[in-house]
């Protein structure tokens, strides 16, 4: 099956996502804890929204990632979606996605056509509420990686991710004790983990069971 822009605008079925449960599977310890019912019994959280962006280059649909440079923050030196939090000039969440997207990656905003909407997902660490949205990017990839906020952009072949996602366990240190979490392995030396690799991993199943691979 070729999968294309029309195919991926035509059947991923935004009524049908995977929603917690698909999350959940990529949780680390620390969030197996929290049970559906429960996991949004917070006080005011800061609102963010991270996009999804398929492009397409030299004939492979792709999506990036990017690492972020080294900061004083929970999220420093990870992988995660282009976006950030909500801004006052934004109309709603999709176009916070946007905006993040083009100062982040210099993604325009005139070539995304968002597609939908995934599960929001709960960040204790930064008591971010994160909304993930799906685009698909119409114009070349002369993406940027922004001097301040990334120090890479990585591309993930969408084909090869939905249809053999390499996952495994990370050994991470935290205080001195060492723990494992569930990782997407990409490119055999990038590792996604967190909050990123349960909004991935809700992204793929949502993505074989909309193509129905």
């Amino acid at each position: 099956m070729k999968i294309t822009f029309e195919t991926l605008r035509e059947q991923l079925d935004f009524n049908q996502i995977p929603g917690w449960k698909a999350q959940y599977e990529m949780a680390p310890p620390d969030r197996q804890h929290m049970v559906d019912n429960g996991r949004f019994d917070l006080k005011k959280p800061r609102i963010a929204s991270v996009l999804i962006l398929i492009y397409q280059e030299d004939g492979v649909l792709k999506f990036p990632v990017i690492h972020r440079n080294t900061y004083k923050g929970v999220h420093s030196n990870q992988i995660g979606f282009p976006g950030g939090k909500v801004e006052k000039e934004d109309a709603n969440l999709a176009q916070t996605a946007i905006r993040e997207s083009y100062e982040e990656i210099n993604a325009e905003p005139n070539g995304i056509e968002i597609l939908g909407e995934l599960t929001e997902l709960f960040i204790p660490p930064s008591n971010f509420l994160v909304y993930p949205y799906v685009g698909l990017y119409h114009q070349e990839p002369n993406f940027v990686p922004c001097d301040y906020e990334v120090r890479k952009i990585i591309p993930i072949d969408f084909h090869s991710f939905i249809t053999n996602p390499q996952k495994t366990n990370l050994v991470l240190d935290h205080d001195g004790a060492n723990y494992q979490v569930p990782a997407f392995s990409i490119n055999h030396d990038i590792n996604i983990w967190g909050a990123t690799a349960m909004m991935l991993n809700e992204f793929y199943q949502f993505s074989r069971n909309s193509l129905h691979l």
